[in-house]
């Protein structure tokens, strides 16, 4: 408790006197004032940093946005740009082009020599052998860019990519997939001061609990054991070496003990953009092992359970905590609002988890109640009806 408290101080400390009165700023006159916030405020960059800036090609619309953010940041910094043809799921890998970008052309082609790319761009690697590649990227540390602005439709947070760039190059990572023109004068227009004020008291209450009951007027119903997982804070602020976040961002996430979650999932097409109809997930022993409600959705998901049968899996509960984020855009923004929580299925090895697969989807819960509970039996609602108390 003591070193979240010494944490949060020292945050505030950086914030106030590197970032001044930046970070009170919550509306832009412009969208281009907005995008340099980006590099100025979240990522802090500076002129002699290398930035890469990516995106895919599913959709123009974001791959729009990438480009005009890369045009933006040769004011602050060298920007690398690539475009790549999409993965097509949320948390595969990108292909080794960008990671040529990334990490230089020495660390992909030792890591061919040492036939571990194919295995890494499958997500059939053991953690041994990703200790070897952990150890070529350290030894090439120079070659690495110094931060990373991931703007492709989809995501790249839970990847191998990501974490090698983050936990073994020091490099800042912004990931931002799918994202909407809106939101940089909703979600990425907060007050970050106040986002990371929230998030870190709200990772301080619940640091220490190991699970948690979720209820919704809906008839979600969900006991999540988190055991002794730690809780990760998405604060918008990704200013020290190895900082890795969502943009916009505002959100205190957990990856639940694998084989305990257990439950019903009620989810909305409302607010959960892929659907178009109702559809409920039985769960048990920390998988979803029946699914009711809309045909279309239902046939893809079963489909890519039958291919990856590990995305069955309860990967993240996540609480949002950024006051501007708004309704109307895409997962990236929704599992931010304040007064919601997302539950996630698939991937959580980049969370402290031990499932490694190519998917990982959050469903979005609107007017939750949620109570922690301690291992001295202590039981803590933090959120009723929607109302978060942090």
């Amino acid at each position: 408790m003591a070193d979240s408290r010494k944490w949060l101080c020292l945050l505030f400390l950086i914030t106030l006197i590197v970032l001044g009165p930046a970070l009170a700023l919550n509306a832009f006159e412009s969208k281009e004032e907005a995008i340099d916030n980006l590099f100025k405020v979240n990522l802090a960059v500076k002129k002699s940093e290398r930035v890469l800036v990516f995106t895919d090609d599913y959709r123009s619309d974001v791959a729009d946005e990438a480009r005009l953010v890369a045009k933006r940041g040769t004011n602050f910094a060298e920007i690398v740009f690539v475009k790549y043809s999409n993965t097509g799921a949320h948390a595969a890998e990108p292909p080794k082009s960008l990671w040529e970008k990334a990490f230089g052309k020495n660390v992909v082609q030792e890591m061919e020599k040492r036939k571990l790319l194919k295995k890494i761009l499958q997500k059939d690697i053991t953690p041994e052998e990703l200790d070897i590649i952990r150890g070529i990227v350290t030894d090439n540390k120079s070659e690495v860019v110094s931060a990373v602005i991931g703007l492709a439709w989809y995501s790249t947070s839970h990847t191998n990519f990501r974490k090698l760039l983050t936990d073994s190059a020091g490099a800042r990572y912004a990931s931002m997939p799918a994202f909407d023109s809106k939101m940089w004068k909703t979600a990425m227009a907060a007050n970050w001061g106040e986002v990371a004020q929230r998030t870190l008291s709200l990772k301080e209450k619940l640091s220490g609990s190991t699970s948690c009951h979720v209820r919704t007027p809906n008839g979600t119903d969900m006991s999540l054991d988190l055991g002794d997982r730690k809780f990760w804070a998405d604060t918008g602020l990704l200013i020290n070496p190895g900082d890795f976040g969502n943009l916009p961002a505002g959100e205190l996430a957990i990856p639940p003990v694998e084989g305990s979650s257990k439950g019903r999932m009620v989810i909305e097409a409302e607010v959960n953009p892929p659907l178009k109809g109702q559809v409920v997930f039985e769960v048990r022993e920390g998988r979803v092992v029946n699914m009711t409600g809309e045909k279309g959705f239902i046939s893809w998901l079963e489909t890519t359970f039958r291919k990856y049968p590990l995305a069955r899996n309860i990967a993240e509960l996540g609480i949002g905590t950024n006051e501007k984020a708004k309704t109307g855009t895409t997962m990236l923004e929704l599992e931010k609002i304040l007064g919601t929580i997302h539950i996630a299925i698939g991937d959580n090895s980049t969370q402290g988890g031990k499932i490694m697969v190519p998917l990982h989807m959050d469903f979005l819960f609107e007017n939750p109640t949620v109570e922690a509970q301690f291992a001295d039996g202590r039981i803590l609602q933090f959120m009723k009806d929607g109302k978060l108390f942090w």
